[in-house]
């Protein structure tokens, strides 16, 4: 009798101490974070759209609901725009044409610019050489590269790889240059920026085990599995209400010859997604302030699509005759 009461008493312990382990969810500090966050005011959104068959600059007004034509030039297509995280300057890249007339199409006449939407002026930081790939992407909040890949002019079997990294300001920061053997090391692979999987509060996480990816909340240790697998996510952004996370993924089709891109909002608070925007054959997105801002193609051309985090709905859709994207289009 007295090791059956004994017994019970070292249960009754034993529970007692696991439940005052146990955090209670109303406690989370997330909660009161995302109550009081601060979330940044968005004017307007500068974007890619041809104007009389120029890829341009325009710029769309939300209180005005206009879009006004900022730069348009013959001698300076647009190749590509990306703008800053914090939404408040971007880089651009021009061209002059595409030499179609060798196996490899090459770009000629590059040139690296930035703008200042304060002052409404663009200035040209470099120049670049005809190159046959051409990409740009922010590493960080402060820092922006544009990587060229050219034809070595010596062996033929030889690639040229020019990566240029700019501050916040446009002070050019380096200039690297690596030669690749394509028989030896083929082709460079390209670059891409470092995931973003620490909220900005630090309160959650996005980690994987073996295939799959889970959501960690750092306040309580729990995970919570997402229907994703690890090498399908391209792009993680949090968005200054400290309540949603967007996942960029991919998911190859089944003929193989085209990729699909799908968003997804994740509510960290209700630990479950509230939105996904599927089949829409989305390029590229932007999330500023309030406005999960995303480009995709329709059955006969690429258009922006604003969403309203604040009501989860669509507000605006921008489409101009020959086509409009957030970063670019394809260059004929």
């Amino acid at each position: 009798m007295k090791l059956i009461s004994l017994n019970i008493l070292l249960l009754l312990l034993f529970i007692s101490c696991k439940s005052s382990n146990e955090k209670n969810p109303d406690d989370d500090p997330a909660i009161n974070e995302a109550n009081f966050a601060k979330v940044r005011e968005v004017k307007g959104i500068y974007f890619v759209g041809m104007n009389s068959k120029i890829p341009s600059i325009y710029y769309y007004d939300l209180s005005e609901d206009k879009i006004k034509l900022i730069k348009s030039n013959k001698a300076e297509k647009i190749y590509e725009l990306e703008m800053a995280p914090d939404g408040n300057t971007f880089f651009y890249l021009t061209y002059e044409k595409l030499n179609k007339k060798i196996a490899i199409p090459e770009i000629k006449g590059i040139k690296v610019f930035r703008y200042e939407p304060a002052i409404e002026k663009s200035e040209s930081l470099y120049n670049l050489k005809p190159s046959i790939q051409l990409y740009s992407y922010w590493m960080d909040n402060d820092r922006f590269r544009v990587v060229a890949i050219s034809f070595d002019e010596i062996v033929a079997s030889y690639l040229n790889k020019n990566a240029l990294t700019f501050n916040y300001f446009g002070k050019l920061l380096s200039d690297e240059n690596e030669l690749f053997d394509l028989l030896k090391n083929g082709y460079p692979v390209v670059e891409s920026p470092a995931f973003k999987n620490i909220s900005p509060m630090k309160r959650f996480e996005i980690i994987s085990k073996n295939d799959s990816l889970y959501i960690r909340n750092n306040y309580d240790g729990t995970n919570k599995k997402l229907n994703l697998l690890k090498n399908n996510l391209l792009r993680i952004e949090w968005a200054d209400n400290l309540q949603n996370v967007v996942l960029f993924t991919k998911e190859s089709s089944t003929n193989n010859t085209d990729t699909s891109h799908n968003l997804i909002i994740y509510d960290l608070l209700k630990k479950k997604n509230v939105k996904t925007f599927e089949d829409k054959r989305i390029k590229s997105f932007l999330l500023l302030g309030d406005y999960l801002i995303y480009d995709y193609k329709t059955s006969q051309n690429y258009s922006i699509d604003i969403f309203q985090l604040s009501s989860m709905k669509n507000i605006k859709t921008l489409s101009l005759r020959d086509g409009c994207a957030l970063k670019s289009l394809p260059i004929k």
